[in-house]
């Protein structure tokens, strides 16, 4: 039986050499199994309690398509330490076929469906726990070393780290023991915070003042290159250099807590009322005089009144911008960034002004109105061209021809897996000296039948596609002819299906005439997907990501 394992350690903090350790005690139980190890899978320093792990996601695709039996894994809590995940994880892989073994702490799903259910679902509870536990813990922890005035998260601009030892203590690797953190006011840096606060304070915009600061080549606070949000960040978060109350001298813990939603396990910051926050005002990290952080804070004001002035009156660009058709698919060709709404008429280089010409010296704006008629009416016209029908044929052959092939092997695959499973058992059955007429008959079946399907999967040909082209490519000249009436009845839905005809992007490259040209590439992926929608769900069903055109250019 081929097997695979599976090993995780969740943080920096860990030994690497946690991944050998686990690994080695899978591989002992595989021995005594017979199983032949054929795949790994190590997910270094990740949470169990985060399920889009790259090595997890790419065990369980290779689990469904069965390029292995059996997992092993050191015990359920390296799967994650979600249980609801984690349970679901586990259904999945039995349903495929997988026999799970949890080393350490003995779960085996070829136990009686009830002795494996009541185990794993006392282990998943307890691993959840545990990881709630260690977060409560670690919270009251920081909260401690807050009430003391040390450090008690990450590093901040402006500031270092000064460790505090206990010399009667000792870590493992024989040094003084770092019991807390300490801030400490980094000369170079506060001389950045206080320019920034002077310039602001005297008129300068966070677009001119992030420019300039690349031009000088000032490093920013996590590298690369400053930006406009750097600097104006989020008044009612605290972030951002223009709103960091430490650069009063106010230190201020416990503001936030971050919370995973339970459909996208995405984490989602939710601010804590002023009640919970733990402050201490330490004039010793002061780093901008009262005067001057009164004379930011006053124009901060200022500007937020006006913008929500603006905003009530439908002008200007306070609260939530409206969504345009080409919004997030038109990229600046020089600096990578998105081409954005400088206003409510025209395109610009996010890049350039958020970060100035230092990082983009692209300034070339571009009317919406024009990039909505232009881009509309060439689409149409490389969509409708000979050589888009020709393609947009092949295409589909060669894709429906590779689904098909692909559901038919992965069938063939599970089918496999379960007669060398079924033939393991007899054969073992045999060795402890459980024979007979039936048995061997019913083993040499099962060898037969496995050489038939290995010698069918080995020569398997081109399966026939079936009669879906005809329509589909009526439907491709249907939808590419009504593709402008369309994509104006509903923006959200039109966007969508203008990233399915030309891919995510659309890079506006600048000319020496000094407009911009545009560069499209066909998506054809994205356009079989949206004629087999209209033709048979059953179709839609069937793509997989196919290839495009070259791209083409133009001016706007």
């Amino acid at each position: 039986m081929i097997a695979a394992t599976y090993a995780r350690y969740s943080s920096d903090a860990q030994r690497a050499a946690s991944i050998d350790d686990q690994e080695r005690n899978c591989d002992a139980v595989a021995e005594r199994h017979g199983w032949t190890v054929e795949h790994r899978y190590r997910d270094h320093a990740v949470s169990g309690a985060v399920s889009d792990r790259p090595e997890y996601r790419r065990m369980l695709e290779d689990a469904e398509a069965g390029h292995f039996q059996a997992l092993l894994i050191d015990d359920l809590s390296r799967l994650g330490r979600d249980q609801v995940e984690c349970e679901q994880a586990i259904r999945r892989l039995e349903y495929w076929g997988i026999r799970i073994l949890a080393v350490s702490d003995g779960y085996d799903s070829a136990d009686p469906a009830g002795t494996r259910k009541i185990h794993r679902a006392f282990k998943n509870m307890m691993n959840e726990l545990y990881l709630d536990d260690l977060r409560e813990k670690t919270h009251r922890g920081l909260t401690g070393q807050a009430l003391k005035g040390h450090n008690a998260g990450g590093r901040t601009y402006g500031y270092r780290h000064v460790p505090i030892e206990d010399p009667t203590r000792t870590d493992r690797l024989g040094r003084p023991l770092v019991i807390a953190v300490r801030r400490e006011i980094d000369p170079e840096q506060a001389a950045v915070i206080r320019r920034i606060y002077t310039w602001y304070a005297d008129g300068h915009s966070p677009m001119w003042i992030a420019a300039e600061l690349n031009r000088l080549g000032i490093e920013a606070p996590r590298g690369g290159t400053w930006s406009r949000t750097a600097i104006y960040g989020d008044r009612r978060a605290g972030v951002g250099i223009l709103n960091n109350p430490l650069y009063r001298g106010d230190y201020i813990w416990n503001r936030s807590r971050w919370v995973k939603d339970p459909d996208t396990g995405k984490r989602r910051r939710i601010e804590r009322p002023e009640s919970e926050w733990i402050v201490h005002h330490m004039p010793e990290l002061r780093i901008v005089d009262e005067d001057l952080w009164r004379r930011v804070v006053s124009r901060l004001d200022a500007n937020r009144r006006e913008s929500t002035s603006r905003a009530l009156a439908g002008k200007g660009t306070g609260g939530r911008r409206p969504k345009y058709l080409f919004s997030g698919l038109l990229v600046c060709g020089i600096c990578g960034a998105n081409y954005v709404l400088a206003n409510n008429r025209a395109y610009g280089c996010a890049g350039h002004r958020d970060r100035g010409t230092h990082v983009c010296d692209n300034a070339i704006h571009v009317r919406r109105d024009l990039v909505e008629s232009r881009l509309l009416e060439h689409i149409k016209e490389e969509l409708l061209t000979d050589e888009a029908m020709a393609y947009f044929r092949k295409e589909t052959t060669r894709l429906l021809g590779e689904r098909k092939r692909e559901s038919d092997d992965e069938g063939l695959r599970r089918r496999l897996g379960k007669l060398e499973r079924e033939i393991e058992n007899m054969v073992a059955a045999i060795r402890q000296g459980t024979i007979s007429t039936a048995l061997q008959n019913a083993l040499t079946e099962a060898e037969a039948q496995r050489d038939r399907l290995a010698a069918e999967l080995a020569t398997r040909e081109t399966a026939t596609l079936p009669d879906i082209l005809p329509r589909l490519g009526q439907h491709y000249r249907e939808l590419v002819d009504r593709l402008e009436d369309s994509l104006k009845t509903d923006i959200p839905a039109a966007r969508e299906a203008l990233k399915g005809l030309v891919g995510d992007t659309i890079r506006l490259y600048p000319t020496e005439q000094g407009i911009l040209e545009a560069e499209i590439g066909v998506n054809f992926e994205g356009l079989i997907r949206l004629t087999a929608d209209q033709t048979a769900d059953r179709v839609s069903k069937t793509m997989v990501a196919g290839a495009g055109f070259e791209p083409t250019t133009f001016g706007l």
